[in-house]
């Protein structure tokens, strides 16, 4: 299986992550899991002072979990572990220290939204649409609930949930999932980099004293995260989740 690949690149005080998946920016385990390295590297290294998240191409940002994975689970722990991959990138970008900026240049979808939320600043463009889809697929975006309470509040969290259709940037932007829409890819990669350049100029011990303030109420979310991880492990299990996925897949 084609686990895609990451970039990282030291720019004018902050790091430029770039990741990639030739299956509309999908997230396998192991694209997962390098990102998480990739953001604790980033966090770690003194000459960082933001980061700028975003995907390759123009089209899609994230099109979420790895469809093949997900069909392929078979028992509770290997369910769990998988859903573990979004919930560990979610709490990487949490640690980190320093601000994150995620540019979300296209279609976002159950995880990729989950990133989108987690981020200390998102940009989107006028592509940019967003779905949670998890519903339709007998399952449900536990794991990135949170985040998304967090950033949207409750109320536009449940309309994404519930209706599993898509929400075009305006809309994510008067739900406050993005702080600024731009007209096109180009125009939000110069500003999202112009963005992440502002914020690396900051005080170092400010931003990180900032961001911990923001994150209040959070330091739960490790063991919560690991909980709903398990209970969406358990719902791919079922004959109904099955069914779904390999219809959602034949399409």
């Amino acid at each position: 299986m084609n686990q895609g690949t990451i970039t990282t690149e030291l720019r004018m005080g902050f790091a430029r992550i770039v990741f990639a998946h030739p299956s509309h920016n999908s997230m396998p385990s192991g694209l997962l899991a390098e990102l998480v390295q990739k953001i604790d590297e980033a966090a770690e290294n003194p000459a960082v002072r933001a980061i700028l998240l975003r995907s390759a191409g123009d089209d899609t940002f994230c099109a979420g979990a790895n469809l093949d994975e997900l069909l392929a689970i078979e028992d509770e722990a290997t369910g769990k572990d998988f859903f573990m991959g979004f919930a560990n990138v979610i709490l990487a970008m949490r640690r980190c220290p320093k601000p994150i900026v995620v540019a979300v240049q296209g279609k976002a979808i159950g995880g990729g939204v989950g990133i989108a939320a987690a981020a200390d600043y998102t940009l989107g463009c006028k592509g940019a649409q967003v779905r949670l889809s998890e519903l339709a697929i007998a399952i449900g975006p536990f794991v990135i609930l949170p985040t998304l309470i967090r950033k949207m509040g409750v109320s536009a969290a449940s309309e994404l949930c519930w209706d599993t259709q898509w929400h075009d940037s305006r809309w994510a932007r008067e739900h406050n999932l993005y702080q600024r829409v731009y007209a096109g890819p180009e125009e939000l990669f110069r500003e999202a980099r112009l963005l992440a350049k502002r914020l690396a100029e900051h005080s170092p011990a400010a931003t990180t004293r900032l961001k911990r303030s923001l994150w209040e109420g959070t330091d739960h979310w490790p063991e919560e995260l690991a909980r709903r991880a398990e209970i969406t492990g358990q719902l791919v299990l079922t004959a109904e989740a099955k069914g779904a996925l390999a219809k959602f897949k034949g399409k």
